[in-house]
């Protein structure tokens, strides 16, 4: 029979991901489009990092996330390792401040969330079409 510890190294490496993990209001480099080599964002391994203050329950972390937010101070991005509360829909980012979600992306992969172009790019365009249609049908 494998041991606890045996059972935890296994699971946890199978499901190990790792994030950037940064604030543009603490690092102007967190709110650049694409995070290079030379950014020296700080790189998270999920299974470590430290669960939002909440009495929820979350899923093991498989994704990354970016989050634009806004407030009185402005526009505030966040990358982090994505939080998925059990039942919650896998493409909502909840946010444990008094925020406004503007946008989130998730993906799939380590360092995945050093830019997020390809999908708000997608859904930049999809919401574009979807106006030409209406407008068509009117």
């Amino acid at each position: 029979m494998l041991s606890s510890a045996l059972l935890h190294h296994y699971f946890r490496d199978s499901n190990a991901i790792k994030c950037y993990q940064c604030k543009s209001l603490t690092d102007p480099n967190c709110g650049k489009n694409v995070i290079d080599v030379n950014s020296n964002i700080r790189q998270v391994d999920c299974d470590y990092a430290a669960k939002p203050n909440s009495m929820e329950q979350f899923m093991p972390v498989t994704k990354c996330n970016k989050v634009v937010t806004s407030d009185k101070a402005g526009i505030i991005i966040s990358r982090d390792c994505h939080f998925q509360i059990v039942g919650q829909r896998d493409d909502i980012c909840s946010v444990s401040h008094s925020r406004d979600v503007q946008s989130c992306y998730t993906c799939t992969g380590d360092l995945c969330n050093a830019s997020s172009a390809g999908r708000l790019m997608a859904y930049g365009i999809l919401a574009i079409f979807s106006l030409v249609a209406i407008n068509i049908a009117f």
